[in-house]
């Protein structure tokens, strides 16, 4: 460690991030939360959000990668935090269900493919993935939050979800620093071009998704971002690029400082923020080391 900066791929590193998702684990039944009654136009406006199937489908396919990844795990700790992760995802899907049957939503059955025969490189687009989908997340949460789109006791239950999230994200772009280090691969600048390949990858396959859903007017969590415009009013990019880029700090803040923090997704942010006019407000920089 230097600088107060642990280095990517040290057993203190591996100590450090597993520890700090593990310990930081929050025990809840989903059933047992306190799931508010909703007056009719609320409810209506619940089971009009088109994203809850892709929701489901998500935590059902995350589930199936890191149970079949986390086996393959030679580090002990490791190996128990991706377990840990499994737990959380199978305590999602058990929310989403829970949450689909008590307000009535309907949603399409959906299968789930066999996996690829690499579940390495499987789980690391997973990773790199729900990094993407958190970031944007976290932003359109905020707006839907301060907008009053919904009560302010499903948001409490909500945001239960994203606190976990936030943990997911940190503990795998730690992993992938910890892991590329580990096969050789740790210096900086050969760990952020392996990093912007997979962020491509990511955005491609989110646009993707995005596209044909628009088609489809499916009921998918990245159709409801195009449409975003429609479910909270004052909706701007502007507002979403700025409240990605506060929620994500604010969020990532509460952690351990020394760890790594994803890094290219908030300066993309930044500079597509200048070129909304709201470039002039200042975004405070990270003074930390990031992945």
């Amino acid at each position: 460690m230097a600088g107060g900066k642990l280095k990517a791929g040290s057993a203190e590193h591996g100590q450090r991030f597993c520890r700090s998702f593990i310990d930081s684990h929050l025990r809840f039944e989903p059933e047992r939360l306190a799931w508010p009654a909703l007056e009719p136009a609320m409810l209506q406006r619940l089971r009009e959000v088109p994203f809850w199937q892709e929701v489901l489908y998500t935590e059902m396919r995350a589930i199936r990668i890191i149970e079949a990844f986390a086996p393959t795990i030679p580090d002990p700790l490791v190996r128990e935090a991706m377990d840990l992760m499994a737990e959380e995802e199978r305590r999602h899907e058990r929310l989403v269900r829970h949450l689909i049957a008590r307000y009535g939503i309907v949603i399409e059955a959906r299968e789930i493919p066999p996996l690829p025969s690499n579940v390495e490189r499987t789980f690391i687009d997973f990773g790199y993935g729900e990094c993407v989908d958190s970031f944007l997340g976290f932003g359109f949460f905020r707006l839907a939050r301060e907008s009053g789109f919904l009560p302010p006791g499903m948001f409490a239950i909500l945001e239960i979800l994203m606190g976990e999230e936030v943990r997911h994200v940190l503990f795998f772009v730690n992993w992938m620093a910890w892991h590329e280090a580990r096969h050789g691969r740790g210096a900086a600048p050969l760990r952020g071009l392996t990093s912007a390949w997979y962020y491509a990858r990511a955005i491609a396959a989110l646009a993707g998704v995005a596209s044909r859903n628009a088609r489809h007017q499916g009921n998918g969590r990245e159709f409801s971002a195009t449409q975003a415009a429609g479910l909270m009013q004052g909706f701007t990019v502007g507002r979403l690029l700025e409240a990605c880029l506060e929620e994500n700090r604010r969020r990532l803040d509460a952690y351990d400082r020394d760890l790594l923090r994803p890094r290219l997704l908030p300066a993309l942010a930044r500079i597509a923020l200048g070129f909304t006019g709201r470039g002039g407000r200042r975004i405070r920089e990270e003074n930390r080391q990031e992945f």
